[in-house]
Protein backbone atom coordinates (compact mmCIF):
# COMPACT_ATOMS: atom_id res chain seq x y z
CA UNK A 1 0.00 0.00 0.00
CA UNK A 2 2.76 2.31 1.00
CA UNK A 3 4.53 1.49 -2.21
CA UNK A 4 1.35 2.14 -4.31
CA UNK A 5 1.07 5.60 -2.58
CA UNK A 6 4.79 6.75 -3.18
CA UNK A 7 4.96 5.25 -7.10
CA UNK A 8 1.70 7.59 -7.41
CA UNK A 9 3.32 10.93 -5.78
CA UNK A 10 5.88 10.15 -7.78
CA UNK A 11 4.11 9.72 -10.98
CA UNK A 12 2.33 13.19 -10.25
CA UNK A 13 5.40 14.82 -9.05
CA UNK A 14 7.35 13.99 -12.52
CA UNK A 15 3.65 14.60 -14.39
CA UNK A 16 3.63 18.30 -13.11
CA UNK A 17 7.61 19.18 -13.80
CA UNK A 18 6.93 17.46 -17.03
CA UNK A 19 4.06 19.45 -17.73
CA UNK A 20 5.94 22.85 -16.25
CA UNK A 21 8.59 22.13 -18.89
CA UNK A 22 6.10 21.47 -21.82
CA UNK A 23 4.92 24.91 -21.33
CA UNK A 24 7.09 27.10 -20.43
CA UNK A 25 7.41 29.64 -17.36
CA UNK A 26 7.38 33.05 -19.27
CA UNK A 27 4.91 35.17 -19.68
CA UNK A 28 3.19 35.82 -22.91
CA UNK A 29 4.15 39.36 -23.11
CA UNK A 30 7.75 38.11 -22.60
CA UNK A 31 7.26 35.57 -25.20
CA UNK A 32 6.00 38.38 -28.11
CA UNK A 33 8.23 40.95 -27.04
CA UNK A 34 9.68 42.47 -30.42
CA UNK A 35 13.55 41.65 -31.56
CA UNK A 36 13.69 43.83 -34.79
CA UNK A 37 16.99 42.74 -36.42
CA UNK A 38 19.51 44.69 -38.16
CA UNK A 39 18.78 42.43 -41.13
CA UNK A 40 15.52 44.26 -40.77
CA UNK A 41 13.69 41.04 -40.24
CA UNK A 42 11.35 41.08 -36.51
CA UNK A 43 11.74 38.02 -34.41
CA UNK A 44 10.98 37.38 -30.61
CA UNK A 45 11.26 33.83 -28.03
CA UNK A 46 7.55 32.91 -29.46
CA UNK A 47 9.40 32.75 -32.60
CA UNK A 48 11.84 29.89 -31.67
CA UNK A 49 9.00 28.45 -29.28
CA UNK A 50 9.14 24.58 -29.39
CA UNK A 51 11.58 24.57 -32.23
CA UNK A 52 14.74 25.95 -30.67
CA UNK A 53 16.75 27.23 -27.52
CA UNK A 54 17.34 30.67 -27.26
CA UNK A 55 20.26 32.54 -26.18
CA UNK A 56 20.73 36.57 -25.57
CA UNK A 57 23.73 38.60 -25.39
CA UNK A 58 23.55 42.19 -24.36
CA UNK A 59 26.54 44.24 -24.68
CA UNK A 60 27.85 47.54 -25.69
CA UNK A 61 31.01 48.29 -27.73
CA UNK A 62 32.53 50.24 -24.90
CA UNK A 63 32.18 47.61 -22.65
CA UNK A 64 35.56 46.06 -22.25
CA UNK A 65 34.13 42.69 -20.22
CA UNK A 66 32.16 42.52 -23.69
CA UNK A 67 34.48 42.45 -25.92
CA UNK A 68 36.51 40.24 -24.03
CA UNK A 69 33.95 37.86 -24.39
CA UNK A 70 33.20 38.21 -28.13
CA UNK A 71 35.35 35.32 -29.22
CA UNK A 72 33.63 33.46 -27.24
CA UNK A 73 30.20 34.60 -27.87
CA UNK A 74 31.00 33.80 -31.77
CA UNK A 75 32.72 30.41 -30.89
CA UNK A 76 28.82 29.78 -29.38
CA UNK A 77 27.20 30.70 -33.04
CA UNK A 78 29.41 28.47 -35.09
CA UNK A 79 29.35 25.09 -32.77
CA UNK A 80 26.21 25.71 -31.75
CA UNK A 81 24.23 27.90 -34.42
CA UNK A 82 22.30 25.33 -36.16
CA UNK A 83 20.78 24.14 -32.84
CA UNK A 84 19.94 26.99 -30.82
CA UNK A 85 19.11 30.71 -31.51
CA UNK A 86 22.11 33.12 -30.74
CA UNK A 87 20.68 36.71 -30.82
CA UNK A 88 23.19 39.44 -30.18
CA UNK A 89 21.59 42.74 -28.19
CA UNK A 90 23.72 45.70 -28.10
CA UNK A 91 22.25 47.79 -25.12
CA UNK A 92 21.44 51.34 -27.67
CA UNK A 93 23.27 53.66 -24.90
CA UNK A 94 25.78 55.90 -26.21
CA UNK A 95 26.44 53.69 -29.32
CA UNK A 96 26.29 54.67 -33.28
CA UNK A 97 25.80 52.04 -35.92
CA UNK A 98 29.52 52.57 -36.97
CA UNK A 99 30.93 51.16 -34.05
CA UNK A 100 28.62 48.50 -33.67
CA UNK A 101 29.70 47.43 -37.55
CA UNK A 102 33.11 47.65 -36.33
CA UNK A 103 32.78 45.55 -33.56
CA UNK A 104 30.72 42.67 -35.53
CA UNK A 105 33.40 43.02 -38.01
CA UNK A 106 36.19 43.33 -35.94
CA UNK A 107 35.73 39.40 -34.19
CA UNK A 108 33.40 38.23 -37.41
CA UNK A 109 30.08 38.26 -35.54
CA UNK A 110 27.66 36.40 -37.66
CA UNK A 111 25.15 35.94 -35.74
CA UNK A 112 21.64 38.47 -35.79
CA UNK A 113 21.96 41.50 -33.90
CA UNK A 114 19.63 44.17 -32.42
CA UNK A 115 20.15 47.53 -31.59
CA UNK A 116 17.72 47.90 -28.21
CA UNK A 117 17.54 52.21 -28.91
CA UNK A 118 13.96 52.15 -27.64
CA UNK A 119 15.19 49.97 -24.00
CA UNK A 120 12.36 48.27 -24.52
CA UNK A 121 14.49 44.96 -24.35
CA UNK A 122 16.33 46.18 -21.50
CA UNK A 123 13.25 46.89 -19.68
CA UNK A 124 11.64 43.34 -20.73
CA UNK A 125 14.51 41.05 -19.55
CA UNK A 126 15.50 43.42 -16.50
CA UNK A 127 18.91 43.86 -17.97
CA UNK A 128 21.11 45.67 -14.80
CA UNK A 129 24.67 45.48 -16.27
CA UNK A 130 26.96 44.46 -19.17
CA UNK A 131 27.62 41.94 -20.46
CA UNK A 132 24.15 39.85 -19.88
CA UNK A 133 23.55 36.55 -20.47
CA UNK A 134 20.13 35.04 -21.09
CA UNK A 135 19.81 31.25 -22.29
CA UNK A 136 16.13 29.66 -22.81
CA UNK A 137 15.40 25.94 -23.22
CA UNK A 138 13.08 24.62 -26.69
CA UNK A 139 10.00 25.82 -24.40
CA UNK A 140 11.02 29.23 -23.29
CA UNK A 141 11.96 28.71 -19.52
CA UNK A 142 15.11 30.55 -18.25
CA UNK A 143 18.06 28.00 -17.71
CA UNK A 144 20.67 30.61 -16.88
CA UNK A 145 20.72 34.41 -16.35
CA UNK A 146 24.47 35.85 -15.71
CA UNK A 147 27.04 38.63 -16.36
CA UNK A 148 29.91 36.08 -16.90
CA UNK A 149 30.39 33.35 -19.74
CA UNK A 150 31.06 30.96 -17.29
CA UNK A 151 31.59 27.28 -17.70
CA UNK A 152 28.10 26.62 -16.45
CA UNK A 153 26.81 28.59 -19.47
CA UNK A 154 28.87 26.54 -22.09
CA UNK A 155 27.68 23.21 -20.23
CA UNK A 156 24.05 24.32 -20.78
CA UNK A 157 24.13 25.52 -24.22
CA UNK A 158 25.58 21.88 -25.41
CA UNK A 159 22.91 20.08 -23.42
CA UNK A 160 20.39 21.78 -24.87
CA UNK A 161 21.94 21.60 -28.15
CA UNK A 162 21.52 18.06 -27.95
CA UNK A 163 17.94 18.32 -26.93
CA UNK A 164 18.58 17.14 -22.86
CA UNK A 165 17.09 18.90 -20.34
CA UNK A 166 18.67 21.29 -18.33
CA UNK A 167 17.47 22.66 -14.66
CA UNK A 168 15.20 25.46 -14.77
CA UNK A 169 15.54 28.83 -13.45
CA UNK A 170 12.42 30.78 -11.49
CA UNK A 171 11.59 33.49 -14.43
CA UNK A 172 10.39 35.85 -11.60
CA UNK A 173 14.23 36.88 -11.63
CA UNK A 174 13.27 38.33 -15.07
CA UNK A 175 10.64 40.66 -13.15
CA UNK A 176 11.89 43.97 -11.86
CA UNK A 177 10.67 43.93 -8.36
CA UNK A 178 12.20 47.71 -7.85
CA UNK A 179 9.88 50.41 -6.81
CA UNK A 180 9.11 53.27 -9.69
CA UNK A 181 10.57 56.42 -8.43
CA UNK A 182 7.26 59.37 -8.40
CA UNK A 183 8.33 62.34 -10.07
CA UNK A 184 5.13 65.19 -9.51
CA UNK A 185 6.03 67.15 -12.53
CA UNK A 186 2.30 68.76 -13.34
CA UNK A 187 2.31 72.27 -10.69
CA UNK A 188 3.00 74.68 -12.77
CA UNK A 189 6.80 74.61 -12.03
CA UNK A 190 9.76 74.19 -14.67
CA UNK A 191 11.43 71.02 -13.87
CA UNK A 192 15.13 69.78 -15.15
CA UNK A 193 15.75 66.49 -15.16
CA UNK A 194 19.34 65.77 -15.41
CA UNK A 195 20.44 62.22 -16.71
CA UNK A 196 23.80 60.61 -16.18
CA UNK A 197 25.56 57.97 -14.55
CA UNK A 198 28.13 57.61 -11.70
CA UNK A 199 30.59 56.02 -14.09
CA UNK A 200 29.94 58.10 -17.07
CA UNK A 201 33.07 60.16 -16.75
CA UNK A 202 36.10 57.86 -15.42
CA UNK A 203 34.72 54.45 -17.24
CA UNK A 204 34.53 55.99 -20.59
CA UNK A 205 37.25 57.50 -20.49
CA UNK A 206 39.37 55.29 -22.85
CA UNK A 207 36.87 54.03 -24.86
CA UNK A 208 34.76 56.75 -25.22
CA UNK A 209 36.97 59.81 -23.95
CA UNK A 210 34.57 62.55 -25.98
CA UNK A 211 31.68 61.32 -23.92
CA UNK A 212 33.52 60.73 -20.77
CA UNK A 213 34.73 64.62 -20.95
CA UNK A 214 30.86 65.55 -21.76
CA UNK A 215 29.87 63.81 -18.58
CA UNK A 216 32.11 65.46 -16.53
CA UNK A 217 31.64 68.99 -18.31
CA UNK A 218 27.54 68.78 -18.14
CA UNK A 219 27.92 67.89 -14.52
CA UNK A 220 29.14 70.78 -13.66
CA UNK A 221 27.25 73.18 -16.05
CA UNK A 222 24.17 71.16 -14.50
CA UNK A 223 25.58 71.97 -10.91
CA UNK A 224 25.82 75.57 -11.56
CA UNK A 225 22.85 76.16 -13.09
CA UNK A 226 21.21 74.48 -10.45
CA UNK A 227 22.12 77.46 -7.92
CA UNK A 228 21.57 80.10 -10.34
CA UNK A 229 17.96 78.87 -10.95
CA UNK A 230 17.19 77.83 -7.59
CA UNK A 231 12.90 79.06 -8.81
CA UNK A 232 13.52 75.71 -10.99
CA UNK A 233 12.71 71.68 -9.42
CA UNK A 234 15.83 70.11 -9.97
CA UNK A 235 16.65 66.74 -10.27
CA UNK A 236 19.48 64.16 -10.51
CA UNK A 237 18.75 60.78 -11.98
CA UNK A 238 21.29 57.98 -12.76
CA UNK A 239 21.45 55.00 -14.60
CA UNK A 240 21.25 51.97 -12.17
CA UNK A 241 23.36 50.22 -14.51
CA UNK A 242 26.80 48.78 -12.14
CA UNK A 243 25.60 51.32 -9.51
CA UNK A 244 24.64 51.46 -5.77
CA UNK A 245 23.52 53.63 -2.78
CA UNK A 246 27.45 54.37 -2.33
CA UNK A 247 28.35 54.72 -5.52
CA UNK A 248 25.92 57.61 -5.87
CA UNK A 249 26.76 58.84 -2.78
CA UNK A 250 30.61 59.04 -3.67
CA UNK A 251 29.60 61.05 -7.19
CA UNK A 252 27.41 63.54 -5.40
CA UNK A 253 30.65 64.21 -3.24
CA UNK A 254 32.81 64.52 -5.78
CA UNK A 255 31.23 66.91 -7.99
CA UNK A 256 29.16 68.65 -4.54
CA UNK A 257 25.99 68.39 -5.68
CA UNK A 258 23.72 70.44 -4.29
CA UNK A 259 20.02 69.13 -5.53
CA UNK A 260 18.16 66.05 -5.34
CA UNK A 261 19.67 62.87 -7.21
CA UNK A 262 18.47 59.27 -7.28
CA UNK A 263 19.26 55.73 -8.82
CA UNK A 264 16.46 54.90 -11.66
CA UNK A 265 16.48 51.43 -9.95
CA UNK A 266 13.18 50.32 -11.81
CA UNK A 267 14.63 51.92 -15.15
CA UNK A 268 11.36 53.31 -15.82
CA UNK A 269 12.05 57.23 -16.13
CA UNK A 270 15.13 56.47 -18.17
CA UNK A 271 13.22 54.01 -20.13
CA UNK A 272 9.58 56.70 -19.85
CA UNK A 273 11.95 59.44 -21.52
CA UNK A 274 13.59 57.25 -24.19
CA UNK A 275 17.12 58.32 -22.57
CA UNK A 276 19.97 56.42 -24.32
CA UNK A 277 22.26 59.19 -24.96
CA UNK A 278 24.56 60.35 -21.63
CA UNK A 279 24.32 62.96 -20.40
CA UNK A 280 20.90 64.47 -21.16
CA UNK A 281 18.86 67.63 -19.63
CA UNK A 282 15.35 67.19 -20.10
CA UNK A 283 13.29 70.40 -19.22
CA UNK A 284 9.46 69.80 -18.03
CA UNK A 285 6.41 71.84 -17.26
CA UNK A 286 3.28 70.65 -16.77
CA UNK A 287 4.27 66.91 -17.69
CA UNK A 288 5.44 68.67 -20.85
CA UNK A 289 8.85 68.34 -22.28
CA UNK A 290 10.02 71.62 -23.13
CA UNK A 291 13.93 71.47 -24.50
CA UNK A 292 15.78 68.43 -23.98
CA UNK A 293 20.07 68.28 -25.02
CA UNK A 294 22.80 65.73 -24.53
CA UNK A 295 25.05 68.29 -25.71
CA UNK A 296 24.89 70.97 -23.26
CA UNK A 297 28.53 71.95 -24.29
CA UNK A 298 27.09 73.31 -27.62
CA UNK A 299 26.50 76.78 -27.48
CA UNK A 300 23.34 77.05 -28.88
CA UNK A 301 21.72 74.41 -27.09
CA UNK A 302 23.07 76.28 -23.92
CA UNK A 303 21.46 79.07 -24.79
CA UNK A 304 17.90 77.82 -25.68
CA UNK A 305 17.83 76.24 -22.14
CA UNK A 306 19.47 79.12 -19.82
CA UNK A 307 16.49 80.88 -22.24
CA UNK A 308 13.98 78.22 -20.37
CA UNK A 309 15.47 78.49 -17.34
CA UNK A 310 15.02 81.94 -16.84
CA UNK A 311 11.58 81.99 -17.36
CA UNK A 312 11.12 80.16 -14.15
CA UNK A 313 11.75 83.58 -12.21
CA UNK A 314 9.33 85.85 -14.30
Amino acid sequence: MINALYKSCFFTLTLLFSWSALTGNLPNKLLNEPILLLSGEQTSLANSLDKKPVYLKFWATWCQPCLKEMPHFQHVQEEYGEAVDVISINIGINEDINSINKVIEKFGLTMPTTIDKSGDLAKAFNFIGTPYHLLFDKQMNLVHLGHEATESLDNKIALLSQQRTVELLDSNKLIDHETRLTLSLNDGRIHALFFSATWCDWYLKDSRPAVSQRCINAQKTVSALAKKFPNVSWQGLVSRLWTGDSDLAAYKKKYAINYLVDIDKSNSIFHQYGVNELPELILIKDNEVLFRSNRLNDDQQLDKTLALLKTAGE
